[in-house]
């Protein structure tokens, strides 16, 4: 199959975004999460840094542009797996009302501010995925998508308490089984920082393609 201008742009852009976030991580994030300096800091915040981790994944679900991964990283790499996955899961309800109901209330317009105009596409996408069912799909599936699945569904006619609860269940078992899967993970190296970095994006780019074949089998 030729590849067409399009398709080389595409490539071209998923490439840069590899190098990017292998740099930002390989010369930032990892380097400062684990050095004795970051650490220390940590330990004297307490149970305030808690709530950091909580906060910004909230914040970075609702603004879009903004990366969840340092969240994501300092959640796991500071806190350990298991309360990392705590701390990811309570952020996740939190977002997954607020991304609703800023929807639900305001319309498409306030959240193509939020996300912006690419990723409105995206969440475009998602809406064309109605119906109690392929929201559990969805949200087993694309849990990467998280915030994007959740300003969709306040686009659709599902009922807030419907949405709500199939997302308490379904993200307890993504974040369930990602404690499980990653348990015996060394966080406090690089090599099992990066491995579930990998991980992340491997699992976006793979529901991303099919999110993309569904929506495009029903046109």
């Amino acid at each position: 199959m030729q590849l067409t201008k399009k398709n080389w742009i595409v490539i071209l852009e998923f490439t840069a975004i590899i190098i990017a976030l292998y740099v930002l991580l390989k010369i930032f994030l990892v380097p400062v999460i684990l050095s004795d300096s970051f650490k220390t800091f940590v330990a004297n915040v307490g149970v305030g840094g808690y709530f950091i981790v909580m906060g910004y994944t909230v914040l970075s679900h609702i603004f879009a542009p903004l990366s969840g991964t340092p969240g994501v990283l300092l959640g796991v790499a500071i806190y350990g797996i298991r309360t990392g996955m705590i701390l990811l899961y309570v952020a996740s309800l939190i977002s997954a009302i607020a991304n609703f109901y800023i929807s639900r209330k305001y319309g498409r317009k306030i959240v193509t501010k939020l996300v912006g105009e690419k990723a409105m596409i995206e969440v475009d996408n998602f809406t064309s995925i109605q119906g109690e069912k392929a929201l559990i799909g969805a949200r087993i599936l694309g849990f990467s998508a998280f915030e994007f699945i959740s300003y969709a569904a306040g686009l659709t006619n599902i009922s807030f308490k419907s949405y709500f609860l199939i997302t308490i269940v379904t993200s307890f078992i993504t974040h369930f089984l990602s404690y499980l899967l990653f348990s015996k993970m060394d966080f406090q190296s690089e090599m099992g920082i990066m491995i579930w970095v990998g991980f992340m994006v491997g699992t976006s780019i793979l529901f991303g393609l099919l999110i993309k074949a569904y929506v495009k089998k029903r046109k």
